[in-house]
């Protein structure tokens, strides 16, 4: 009988320390949750405080529309016009601008592809193609050659670099050109029809 009584009591605790781990490993289930949540929300919030900067960017902070410096080249945009190409079917959004090489290697404003421009259809955005080799032979002809020639390492000069207007009457959107999205420049440039 006593066997017996041992035998029940030693069962009966093992269902009670078995049933206890149980509650402790929901307990450590639910502080597990618990942080893997508050984690999720903290993670939440930075992606949201990274959202509002980016959009605080976007709005003009931190981003220049009259030029940058990207380690490499300096662009200070100086003037911007729409002008009809020099066949008269083509408009060219013409961008005089200051142009400063950094590299240790000769490079024109045109080819150091810094400076990009873009313009939005209802559903498509579309690059703009250079439009260099368009221009009026009598516009601004010292500051179109300047625009093409490679320029020394740490010279600065004048130049001008063309666009072809894709859709005229809509903006072009100016901006720099940048491997890790990194936002320095942006200009909307209205254009005529």
């Amino acid at each position: 009988m006593k066997k017996l009584f041992f035998l029940m009591s030693t069962l009966l605790l093992s269902l009670l320390v078995a049933c206890g781990n149980d509650d402790s490993n929901d307990t450590s289930n639910n502080v597990n949750e618990q942080n893997d949540v508050e984690e999720n929300s903290n993670n939440q919030e930075e992606s949201k405080e990274q959202e509002n900067n980016v959009e605080e960017d976007a709005k003009g902070q931190g981003v220049s529309d009259t030029g940058f410096d990207n380690g490499k080249y300096v662009y200070e945009i100086k003037e911007i016009e729409q002008i009809t190409d020099k066949f008269g079917d083509v408009q060219i959004l013409a961008v005089e601008l200051a142009f400063t090489n950094n590299t240790d290697k000769p490079k024109s404003p045109w080819m150091s592809m810094g400076l990009f421009a873009e313009q939005e259809t209802d559903v498509t955005v579309e690059t703009l193609t250079g439009a260099n080799g368009r221009f009026p032979d009598d516009y601004k002809p010292d500051l179109v050659k300047m625009g093409d020639a490679d320029i020394k390492p740490g010279a600065t000069v004048d130049a001008v670099i063309g666009f072809e207007i894709q859709f005229p009457g809509k903006p072009v959107r100016l901006y720099n050109f940048s491997v890790n999205d990194e936002k320095l420049f942006e200009r909307i440039v209205e254009t005529k029809e």
